[in-house]
């Protein structure tokens, strides 16, 4: 189990490094991620680096076979630990999606990969 929070840390300096595999998974499940409408394709170029941060949080995930955890939904928790609001949003919409599974119908709690994430990032 990681929390969001120290997956969003770790995706933060892997996306930093020279690392081809880890920027394709991150650039797949970003392009899954928009595809599905969980992150928003008209502010993309505004938006992009939480876009791909938010995917690299969800490869890390992966990669460390370990569900996704949300410990709080406040915005002033992730404003404090320096990242997008807008994350919450995200999370609710890829758990509406399936792309990410809850045992209720927001993101809270651990949340475990859906099947085509793992899908596509085992390729």
């Amino acid at each position: 189990m990681s929390s969001l929070f120290s997956l969003l840390e770790s995706a933060s300096k892997r996306l930093k490094q020279n690392d081809p595999d880890f920027h394709q998974q991150t650039e797949t499940t970003t392009a899954i991620l928009r595809s599905s409408g969980v992150l928003p394709i008209k502010r993309a170029s505004v938006n992009g680096a939480i876009h791909s941060l938010f995917a690299a949080a969800i490869v890390e995930a992966y990669n460390n076979n370990t569900s996704v955890d949300i410990t709080s939904r406040s915005a002033a928790k992730f404003h404090y630990y320096g990242f997008s609001t807008k994350l919450i949003g995200y999370l609710d919409k890829a758990v509406q999606s399936k792309l990410l599974i809850s045992k209720t119908n927001r993101a809270k709690g651990p949340l475990k990969l859906g099947n085509i994430l793992e899908t596509y990032l085992a390729n």
